[in-house]
């Protein structure tokens, strides 16, 4: 897509073109740096659409604008995390002594961390935060918090979608070998936590007339098989055996058969 690709703002026209200008790529760092999504930010009217904002990262200005916005703004989180971890922390405990476990707030601060693309294990190594085996309890335990976990699982599904494209870009000759080690790490997680999104279906289908086409025939051939009262003993083996179990196993159900045609006589 070129510089000047087109974007399609919420409120412009159909036809309305975008252009890449220092001005408006200060626009929306500015806006990215305060705490906003560059979703959010392009569907504002006069913003181009978030493919031509991310393809405008390959002016170096932009990019390195864009950069220090995103690290800022997580920065600034990371900042009202802590904080709401510590007011979380400083609560009164509860008359029986414990402190109390689980908060909307410090669920939401968990379940935004989340989005943003942290691990969980990276999420509980924090002082004020709980381990795992609790959160995952509170996932069984609260509905609210199990729903808000949901979701931010899936955004972070999108964020690593991102960020391996991140990887690619910024791959080199000598660091090739690496990043394709970080790249497929990060597919994987991509497509275990948003599977029907970014996992390719591996689908056999098959007609029902075939279905029940195949259905009616192994029944006829049971039937012919135990017309007259006899038996039939399929062996069927399901690893690999030695020449001696394989010879075992050949007499054996030439036994059975012999049995059968003398009952049948």
């Amino acid at each position: 897509m070129a510089d000047g690709a087109v974007g399609r703002p919420a409120g412009a026209s159909a036809g309305e073109v975008v252009f890449f200008s220092e001005e408006l790529g200060r626009t929306i760092c500015a806006r990215v740096a305060a705490g906003e999504t560059l979703a959010s930010v392009c569907r504002s009217p006069g913003m181009p659409h978030r493919l031509t904002a991310t393809n405008w990262r390959r002016h170096p200005e932009f990019g390195a604008a864009m950069a220090a916005a995103l690290l800022a703004a997580r920065t600034a989180r990371r900042v009202e995390e802590r904080a709401v971890a510590a007011a979380w922390m400083a609560r009164p405990k509860r008359p029986g002594g414990r402190r109390p476990v689980y908060t909307p707030e410090l669920g939401e601060a968990i379940c935004q961390r989340l989005s943003d693309g942290e691990s969980l294990l990276a999420i509980t190594r924090g002082p004020a935060m709980p381990g795992a085996p609790t959160i995952f309890r509170w996932v069984r335990q609260y509905p609210e918090f199990e729903a808000m976990y949901v979701t931010a699982r899936q955004e972070q599904a999108d964020y690593l979608l991102d960020e391996a494209r991140e990887v690619a870009l910024a791959a080199t000759p000598k660091s090739v070998w690496a990043d394709r080690l970080r790249f497929d790490t990060i597919r994987w997680m991509t497509a275990r936590l948003a599977p029907k999104k970014y996992c390719k279906p591996i689908l056999l289908v098959r007609e029902a007339a075939q279905i029940r086409a195949e259905e009616a025939e192994a029944k006829r051939d049971r039937l012919a098989e135990n017309e007259g009262g006899g038996m039939t003993v399929i062996v069927k083996r399901f690893c690999d055996v030695t020449p001696e179990d394989e010879a075992e196993a050949d007499a054996t159900e030439r036994a059975y058969e012999r049995r059968a045609l003398g009952r049948r006589t």
